[in-house]
């Protein structure tokens, strides 16, 4: 089972073991992404011959809605986006004898190691560090390939993560995200604030967004990946579902 996330890593992952018929899914939460994932994916699929099953939250349309229901937007743990609308859906989706395939490369070693520690039961496969693939590597295929990358690559972006993603503290990223996304910017202003979440890192400080100078530039490199180890401080209730889009 290849967990496809509209990224260029989960895209190369899944065409590496195409000739194995794997199972594809993708956790949708288009209404918080970019709307050129939607292409994506299609070239994706025509490019693998591998249809790729939508599965989705049946209880959040939108990591706004998980933010407004839990009062918390993210923290030293990750964030409850990734889990409601990511994990609890693939907890609900898969099966105790299926072999989880997710995009992480050669340049993810250290999660990799984290994520086998911390989930014995799973089978996992990594085709992308065992062809020796980085994330630069899995670009250039793309574009060897004919596929145009997500416009959120193409934007200056490292990850094709939702819009204004929480468990950024970077001022550049925050300054990137009020510049191609403003309204998403105006509303993790608004509910930020709201919730008491100073989520930017400024001068070695928590500020709330709205305190964020439009000039700041300070890079904070951190880890934005939307992935399978992230996590927050909360087990997933027994009664959350999963829908299955077309």
């Amino acid at each position: 089972m290849v967990w496809f996330s509209c990224g260029a890593a989960s895209a190369c992952a899944l065409k590496l073991v195409a000739d194995r018929e794997p199972l594809a899914v993708y956790c949708d939460l288009a209404n918080d992404e970019h709307s050129d994932n939607a292409r994506f994916l299609r070239d994706v699929e025509q490019w693998t011959g591998i249809k790729v099953l939508k599965i989705k939250s049946a209880k959040y349309g939108s990591v706004e809605e998980v933010f407004e229901a839990r009062q918390y937007m993210a923290g030293t743990a990750g964030a409850p986006c990734t889990v409601e609308m990511k994990k609890v859906p693939r907890f609900t989706f898969q099966r105790a004898d299926d072999t989880h395939i997710f995009g992480m490369s050669t340049d993810e070693r250290k999660r990799i190691a984290g994520f086998e520690n911390d989930n014995h039961d799973l089978n996992l496969s990594w085709p992308l560090v065992d062809a020796g693939m980085s994330k630069a590597d899995c670009l250039q295929m793309l574009k060897a390939a004919g596929i145009a990358l997500p416009v959120k690559y193409l934007q200056g972006y490292t990850n094709n993560n939702c819009h204004g993603c929480v468990k950024a503290t970077s001022p550049h990223y925050w300054n990137l995200v009020r510049k191609t996304n403003p309204e998403v910017f105006a509303r993790r202003c608004e509910q930020s604030r709201r919730l008491g979440a100073k989520l930017v890192r400024y001068k070695g400080e928590r500020i709330y967004l709205d305190e964020l100078p439009p000039d700041a530039a300070e890079v904070i490199t951190e880890d934005l990946s939307c992935g399978p180890q992230c996590a927050d401080a909360r087990t997933p209730n027994s009664d959350s579902t999963t829908s299955v889009a077309d």
